[in-house]
Order: structure tokens, then sequence, then C-alpha cells
């Protein structure tokens, strides 16, 4: 059931830069990103002659992600990460592949993980950074451990296992680790939300611009996700690395 540590090391090393690693990744299913994104085109051009983007942003700015072009991108995101995943993963272990148990197991991951790390918060900000460095990497051991037809036991062993497997990685690697986190989402959102502001301002001065500028946003986040994924996954092998001898 278990990917084991020798496993991963003997994964072919990665090569090039992260933007390259990123590229490389996205044009892995890169038909599906580009029929995604002409989904988030016709969504908006279906509905930008409805849309007031100035009062959208004079009533509340952060209303702008509930509008049907940017919540529609945002949706498809969400769906694309089952294909980034994969593909990340792969460099890690070569026959990886995405299966319905994966998915499930992806989908049970983050929204543990994210409550863990949520209550963490709600205690102070200190628990909560702790639990999200230390938690960083459950969600890949997790997918590297399940195996497909697997049992709800073997499933929740896999998810525990990784929850374990996380904490043992990162407590010795704690700054760099954290370092890592804060790099990756900065990686992802710092573009992100310079497209999105973007694509407000020319809504508000070319309403019909957001048939254009929703697709960009939507393959802005494509691309920046695969290249952050290249960040995340480098880093768990090199803290599996530097764990040759832990158990499955």
């Amino acid at each position: 059931m278990a990917v084991s540590t020798f496993e991963v090391t003997r994964a072919p090393h990665f090569s090039g830069s992260l933007l390259a690693e990123g590229f490389r990744l996205m044009q892995e299913r890169l038909a599906v990103y580009l029929a995604l994104a002409a989904a988030c085109a016709a969504t908006a051009w279906a509905v930008f002659p409805r849309i007031d983007m100035y009062s959208v942003l004079a009533y509340h700015p952060m209303s702008l992600v509930s509008t049907p072009p940017v919540s529609v991108v945002l949706l498809l995101a969400m769906l694309a990460l089952f294909f980034i995943l994969p593909s990340a993963l792969r460099r890690i272990q070569p026959n990886f592949k995405m299966t319905v148990v994966r998915a499930g197991i992806t989908i049970v991951t983050l929204a543990s993980v994210g409550v863990l790390t949520d209550l963490g918060y709600t205690l102070a900000v200190i628990p909560g950074i702790v639990i999200t460095v230390l938690l960083s990497q459950a969600l890949i051991g997790a997918l590297l451990r399940a195996r497909e037809g697997a049992s709800f036991r073997e499933i929740g062993q896999a998810i525990l296992g990784s929850y374990r497997g996380s904490v043992q990685m990162t407590k010795a690697h704690f700054a760099t680790t954290l370092g890592v986190v804060v790099a990756s989402l900065a990686i992802l959102l710092v573009p992100f939300t310079l497209v999105l502001i973007t694509l407000a301002v020319l809504g508000v001065q070319v309403p019909p611009s957001l048939i254009v500028m929703a697709p960009v946003l939507f393959l802005t986040f494509i691309y920046f996700e695969c290249v952050r994924y290249a960040l995340i996954v480098r880093w768990y092998r090199r803290l599996a690395e530097d764990r040759p001898t832990a158990s499955p």
C-alpha cells in the first residue's frame, strides 16, 4: 500500500528551473487546460452584458470573486488540480496516476488539513503556522502511499500515515519548510492577484474584455500552480532523501 523512501529516492532527479518545469507540467495536459479556458471565455461572453463591474467594485471589492466569470475560473481551477497533481507527482513516482481513490484521498486530506490548520489559527497565529508547516507534506505523502482498490481502512491508514510522515520529515527542517510554503503561496498568489486586478480594471473600462481576461486568469492560475507544485515535489523529495531509513 505504501511507497517507500527507497522508491522516492530512485526517481529521476529534477533538472532546469522551476519556471521551465512548470511549463513542462502544463504541457502534459495542455488540451484539457485550453478546453477549460474556453469554458471560462464562454461564461464571460454569456454574462458580461449583465455585469456592471464598476458597481461590483464600488459596493464591495471582494465580491469580485463571486461574479460568474471569476467564480467559474476558481471552480475550474479546483478541478484542474486533479490534473496538475499527477503530472507533478510523476516527477517522484513515474507511474503515478490519479485514480478515483486518490481523488477522494486528495479531497479528504485537503479538507482535514484545512480544518486542523484553521483550528490552529483560531487558537493563535503561531499554532496555525506550526500546523501548516508540519502537515505541508501530508497530501503528497497520502497520494504516494495509497493504491487503487484500497479499502476504507487502508485509505484511513494512508492518510494518518501521511500526517506522521509529514511531521517526521518537516520537524528537523521547520524553518526551511516554512520558507518553501511561503514561497509556494507567493508563486501562485502574486501573479494571480495581479491578473485579477487587471481583469477588474479592464472590466470597468471595456466590459467585453472579460471574454479574454477570464481565460487568461485561468491559464495564469494553471501555469503558476504547476510551478508551485514543481517546487513542492522537489522539496518533498529533498526531505525524503534526508530520511532514507524511514519506514513506509
